[in-house]
C-alpha cells in the first residue's frame, strides 16, 4: 500500500443496537438500514467503512507507526466481533430468545466502544 486514504473524517461509530435486525414484524422496517446511515458507521454490521479504517491502519503499519501492528490485530478481532454479534442477534431473535438478543446487543455495544477508541488512535498523529 502506497498511501493512506486522505481522511477518516467521514467515519464514526454509532452503536445502533443492530437495529436492522429483527425486521420481521417491525412496522416500516426493512432488511437493512439505509445505505446512507451505514456508509460511515464503523459499528454497522453491513458497512464497508471498516475496510477504510483498515486501509489507514495498514498504511500506518507500513510507515512503522508505534502500535500499528497491534491496532491491525485489534481491527481484525473487532471486525469479526461485529459479525458475530449480528449473527447471534439473528439466531436469538429467530428462536424467541429475548435474553440472547439483549446479550448480542450488549456485545455489539462493547465492540462499538472499542471501534471508537481504535478510530481515535488511527486519526491521531504518527
Amino acid at each position: 500500500m502506497n498511501a493512506a486514504p486522505a481522511s477518516l473524517d467521514e467515519l464514526h461509530v454509532r452503536a445502533c443496537g443492530l437495529a436492522h435486525e429483527g425486521w420481521r414484524g417491525r412496522p416500516g422496517a426493512s432488511l437493512f438500514c439505509a445505505k446512507e446511515a451505514r456508509a460511515g458507521n464503523l459499528a454497522c454490521a453491513h458497512t464497508m467503512a471498516r475496510y477504510r479504517l483498515r486501509a489507514v491502519l495498514e498504511a500506518r503499519a507500513a510507515r512503522g507507526a508505534d502500535g500499528a501492528e497491534a491496532d491491525l490485530a485489534e481491527w481484525q478481532a473487532l471486525d469479526a466481533a461485529v459479525g458475530a454479534a449480528d449473527h447471534a442477534r439473528s439466531k436469538a431473535e429467530k428462536n424467541g430468545d429475548a435474553s440472547g438478543v439483549a446479550a448480542a446487543i450488549a456485545a455489539h455495544d462493547a465492540v462499538a466502544a472499542r471501534l471508537a477508541a481504535l478510530l481515535a488512535r488511527a486519526a491521531g498523529p504518527l
